[in-house]
């Protein structure tokens, strides 16, 4: 496979997409625009409401590399439609996917790329039943599991961060739960536009690195999924890699290839009694070749296989 040849083209360095294992396999990975102007807002609003393609007069320089390249992954933000027409004109031979790295629920409706020549892909297998997308798993940037600190404030039995998401009732109900059994619980809910309580303290964002220095630091980390979600968050594949417990109320989890009693809780109503023991229980090892499906390289190679 010509790495060389393919093209990742997302928002910003913080987005998913932006790999730097993708950069090491020869990959080129852009940004739509170097720099997000005001005048180039104006325009991606312009754009988005009018379906037309005005900024990609800011498009990068990454427009001069399209003859050398075979094959363009965009992940489903909005900014993605004007681009994909844009490729479809200019350059009809490139095959383009684009990637749903949240449930089609919560991020850009599928119909918002009907007629457009491009792929529609997704690590939610209902997601893909019922919008007709292809199916590829979660993966993780393996050079952004870098635990670098192990000060005591990074220790903890359990470790969950993320934002409410309507999560922040059981996730108070566990962490309750955790101490009441002389366990020492890191829930960390972000503010964010998904909060829903006006009387909980929520707290400030922090960077990815820092989360990896949490759960890096942690026994086991918990996965508490949103309403009508059965694709995989990346807390168990973050799990998988810095051989970390699991604890998780998403069912699918039982199906998949790397699950073992051992290392994964399943959490359901009746059970969290249940968890104290699963701490004690000594892990298992997992194969290399299961966990390199994970990887951003087995998850690129899978858009090759179907």
């Amino acid at each position: 496979m010509n790495y060389g040849r393919m093209m990742i083209i997302t928002l910003d360095e913080k987005s998913v997409l932006f790999s730097k294992d993708a950069q090491d396999l020869g990959i080129h990975v852009e940004k739509y625009f170097d720099k997000r102007s005001l005048i180039v807002k104006v325009l991606n609003y312009v754009d988005k409401k009018m379906n037309v393609q005005l900024a990609s007069l800011f498009y990068g320089n990454w427009k001069k590399k399209l003859n050398e390249i075979d094959v363009v992954l965009l992940n489903s933000h909005f900014f993605s439609r004007p681009l994909i027409k844009y490729l479809n004109r200019n350059f009809p031979t490139i095959r383009i996917m684009v990637w749903y790295s949240n449930p089609v629920a919560k991020d850009t409706p599928v119909d918002f790329f009907s007629g457009l020549a491009c792929e529609l892909w997704s690590f939610d297998k209902d997601d893909c039943k019922k919008y007709g997308l292809k199916h590829n798993n979660q993966f993780i940037d393996q050079t952004k599991l870098i635990v670098t600190k192990h000060d005591p404030k990074y220790h903890s039995d359990i470790c969950f961060i993320g934002v409410d998401k309507e999560r922040l009732n059981l996730l108070l109900e566990l962490e309750q739960y955790f101490i009441s059994e002389k366990l020492n619980p890191f829930i960390y809910v972000v503010n964010s536009s998904k909060n829903s309580r006006l009387d909980y303290d929520y707290k400030e964002a922090i960077s990815y690195d820092e989360l990896i220095n949490y759960e890096g630091n942690t026994h086991a980390i918990l996965d508490v999924v949103q309403k009508n979600q059965h694709g995989l968050s990346l807390r168990p594949i973050e799990a998988m890699f810095l051989e970390k417990k699991l604890i998780t109320n998403n069912t699918s989890v039982e199906t998949m290839d790397f699950y073992v009693p051992e290392n994964i809780f399943i959490l359901n109503e009746n059970n969290k009694h249940e968890i104290p023991a699963f701490l004690t229980t000594p892990s298992i090892t997992l194969s290399e070749e299961i966990k390199e499906k994970y990887t951003f390289k087995g998850w690129f190679n899978n858009f090759f296989k179907n």
